[in-house]
């Protein structure tokens, strides 16, 4: 058994994560590689690979072959030609072919990419959907779900059944969809302006960064709530939170607030705020509490404003 849990961290921790990027970039690189060949009128460069060199199967771009190319780059304004090397976007059969380029900075080479939002729009349900699937592997390995699992054996005579485990456990669950729209308009942001940042282009650096930081903060935010969130569990020996368990002849008042923000006054020690719940959340609490508590317990008006 010992093994297996091992293998289920390794799988949990490890492996659905780094295969879950890899599947996202190859998935996001296989339509930002595609280039434009015909069209060449709106370019601003013109690059033409002159020879490859082959990497992969497995890189930081995904799965499959990358080539790493030298490359002519001629500048249409002034008609400068420079020699550089790309990676990704350029392959065998396009040596020798003129690509449509643009913004040459600093040795930085962009390719006219017609086809990279399909990459986009296929990323975002990917990356949802591998989310649920981390979750749905990762969340029994959560502390709370282990404790919960670890019931001693003992031994029990045939005629005195065992207790079933009454505990309530509740979890913060307030949906807040509008996290999810901020998180699409952040990478609508990222993908409309991170090409074009740090190119002498303030407008496009700063909503690049902007961007970039609502993405981080969303992701944090979640996985927050989903490590350390507020929960309570109540069963008829006591409360218990992340990282404190109370027994009710240690526990004063208990109060629920009209918020969902649950108080909990012990009689040695300093008041306690575990917030905020949901709507349901608190019923759950509330009803919980009714059962169980053998504290002082009170709920406030939810009627008023």
């Amino acid at each position: 058994m010992k093994a297996v849990r091992v293998l289920h961290k390794i799988v949990a921790f490890l492996v659905i994560p780094v295969l879950g990027y890899l599947l996202g970039a190859t998935i996001f690189n296989y339509f930002s590689d595609k280039v434009e060949t015909e069209d060449l009128s709106d370019a601003s460069h013109i690059i033409v690979a002159t020879s490859c060199d082959r990497h992969g199967p497995v890189t930081l771009r995904g799965f499959g072959w990358v080539y790493e190319c030298q490359a002519t780059v001629t500048n249409k304004v002034n008609g400068n030609v420079v020699t550089t090397t790309a990676r990704g976007f350029l392959r065998p059969e396009l040596i020798g072919k003129q690509v449509a380029g643009e913004g040459f900075n600093r040795g930085d080479l962009y390719p006219v990419r017609p086809y990279a939002g399909w990459g986009m729009v296929l990323l975002l349900p990917f990356g949802v959907l591998w989310f649920y699937v981390y979750i749905a592997v990762a969340w029994p390995l959560l502390p709370e779900r282990r404790k919960s699992r670890r019931k001693p054996v003992r031994y029990q005579r045939p005629d005195k059944p065992t207790e079933p485990d009454r505990t309530v456990r509740v979890f913060a669950g307030r949906r807040r969809v509008w996290l999810f729209f901020v998180f699409l308009l952040g990478c609508a942001g990222v993908f409309a302006y991170n090409s074009s940042a740090f190119q002498d282009d303030a407008v496009a650096t700063g909503a690049a960064l902007v961007s970039w930081a609502v993405v981080i903060l969303v992701t944090a935010n979640v996985a927050w709530r989903l490590v350390r969130g507020p929960m309570i569990a109540i069963s008829p020996d006591g409360l218990e939170w992340r990282g404190a368990k109370l027994s009710w002849a240690e526990i004063q008042e208990v109060r629920l607030t009209r918020r969902h923000a649950l108080f909990i006054q012990p009689r040695n020690g300093e008041a306690v705020k575990i917030g905020g719940f949901g709507t349901e959340e608190a019923t759950r609490i509330h009803v919980a509490m009714g059962h169980f508590s053998q504290a002082t317990y009170a709920r406030e008006d939810t009627s008023r404003t």
